[in-house]
Formats: structure tokens, C-alpha cells, sequence
């Protein structure tokens, strides 16, 4: 039976526009990251990092794990005892706008694959990167989502297709990233009022 964890990770704080206030900013592209997966069925939704805030976005009974860093491999090292998930998924707190889709492909490359790397488009680093659970044997490296992995781990993999690219999306790591946030999407409601009214909201 698969059990899915996907798991939001704090320390990727959004960088604001001009004008705009970062810590205002990083705190509703966090909390728009977490609702994309918060309702979602067939997964654990969940926050990870040191954020004093985690606390009061988490929906009920989803959970809230501090002393995670960075990586993929820090979330699942503190995965909760209750709990043996078969997949963890992680995502930055930079990607309000990330469409379910992303996460439902990851999720189904898993089906066949130990890791899943979803690229950011216009950056080097990663949307979101999922991993097979037990953690693989052959992955001995710690993945963040600054840098996409994808070559070197194909090199590493016991199979080539034990690692696979999925579909990407931007993220809110630069002022200018601002730009790509789609206002026909639905969604990042948290974002869009912070910049309503502001100069940052002419896309």
C-alpha cells in the first residue's frame, strides 16, 4: 500500500518584489505552497522547518516537523514514528502558485522510479523532488532543491530510469520571478491580496 508524504519546506524563504515586505511575503508564499497540498487526497500534507508560523497554517492533524533543513533527507529523518510512508515528496516555500498536476506527476513517476525531480523553470534549482521510501541504498547524496540533480544522479543510479524528470514550474526565489504568476490561475489567494494594489501586481 503507498502511503505519500508531501511536505513543504520552510527554509526556502520567496524574495519580494520592491516595495513589498519580505517577511510579509515569504509568510503568504509559504502558507499558498502548503494549501496547494493540503486538500489534495491520497497524500500526508505537512510543514517542515523552524518557521515561528508553521503552527498556525498547518491544517489540523497535518504535521508540523522541526529541525529540517534543506534537504530531502532531513525531512525524512524526522517523519512522524505514527507514520511509515512509502513516498516523501518535498517542496519549497516559493512555489504559491505550483499546480497539483506537478505533484500528481511526481507521485506517479515514483510508481516506477526511486526519485522524481520536478526542474524549475527560469532557475537551477528544483520545484519539487520526490523520493522513494526506505530511502535507496544507491542515493547517497542529500538532494536540496537549489540545484537539480537529474544528470548526476542518472549516473549514479543502479538504472538510468530510476531517476525521472517531470514537468516543472518557476519559483518565487528573485524579485523579477514576480512576473510569472499567471492571474487566470486559481489559487495563491495569500499572494495575490499582499500584492493588490501594489506596483508588483501589473504582470
Amino acid at each position: 500500500m503507498i502511503t505519500r508524504c508531501a511536505v513543504v519546506l520552510s527554509a526556502y524563504r520567496a524574495v519580494p518584489p520592491p516595495g513589498i515586505d519580505p517577511d510579509a511575503y515569504a509568510e503568504a508564499c509559504l502558507i499558498d505552497s502548503y494549501e496547494v497540498i493540503a486538500p489534495m487526497a491520497e497524500l500526508t500534507a505537512g510543514l517542515a522547518g523552524d518557521s515561528t508560523v508553521l503552527d498556525e497554517i498547518g491544517w489540523p492533524g497535518d504535521p508540523v516537523i522541526r529541525g529540517v533543513g534543506r534537504t530531502a533527507r532531513s525531512a525524512v529523518d524526522r517523519l512522524p514514528d505514527d507514520h511509515r510512508f512509502s513516498e516523501l515528496i518535498v517542496l519549497p516555500a516559493d512555489v504559491p502558485d505550483l499546480p497539483e498536476l506537478i505533484i500528481a506527476k511526481i507521485a506517479r513517476a515514483l510508481g516506477r522510479a526511486d526519485v522524481a525531480v520536478a526542474p524549475q523553470i527560469g532557475g537551477a534549482g528544483l520545484a519539487a523532488l520526490g523520493v522513494r521510501l526506505p530511502w535507496p541504498e544507491w542515493l547517497s547524496d542529500d538532494p536540496d532543491l537549489d540545484s537539480d540533480p537529474y544528470d548526476r544522479l542518472q549516473e549514479r543510479a543502479p538504472r538510468r530510469n530510476l531517476v525521472v524528470r517531470t514537468p516543472g514550474w518557476h519559483r518565487m526565489d528573485r524579485p523579477e520571478a514576480v512576473h510569472r504568476l499567471d492571474p487566470g490561475l486559481e489559487g495563491w489567494d495569500n499572494v495575490r491580496l499582499l500584492l493588490s494594489g501594489s506596483p508588483a501586481a501589473v504582470w
